[in-house]
């Protein structure tokens, strides 16, 4: 797994990196075999125009044909990122178990379908 950072208009220490990449390892457990890139974009899109400040972080990860991106925007760095963190982890899951599903639906048989057909389950 491949961690990159993007980041743009934001001072950020080595620490909070650090976190991030830690926090961001632990998505391994999801797709094990298959090689991801996750790219983690931080900018900073406050301007005079708008009022207040914006932190934006953008998570993404590509594997194979499949990409998942979320997006959160809050004043506060980290606060962004957990919450866009929490729901990056959520598509994850749902990823896998969906993946999951497809992987076990085709090892039912003849005889499995045919029962599920006449309304009998095992």
């Amino acid at each position: 797994m491949k961690v990159e950072f993007h980041i743009k208009d934001i001072v950020i220490s080595a620490k909070q990196k650090a976190l991030i990449e830690k926090k961001v390892m632990k998505l391994k457990r999801y797709l094990k075999d298959e090689p991801m890139i996750i790219d983690i974009y931080l900018r900073d899109e406050t301007s005079p125009e708008k009022g207040g400040t914006d932190q934006v972080v953008e998570l993404s990860a590509v594997f194979g044909s499949e990409k998942i991106f979320v997006q959160h925007v809050d004043d506060r760095l980290m606060r962004s990122f957990a919450y866009a963190y929490k729901s990056f982890e959520r598509a994850m899951s749902e990823f896998q178990r969906k993946r999951l599903d497809k992987t076990q639906k085709g090892s039912t048989g003849k005889i499995d379908r045919a029962l599920r057909r006449l309304g009998i389950r095992k």
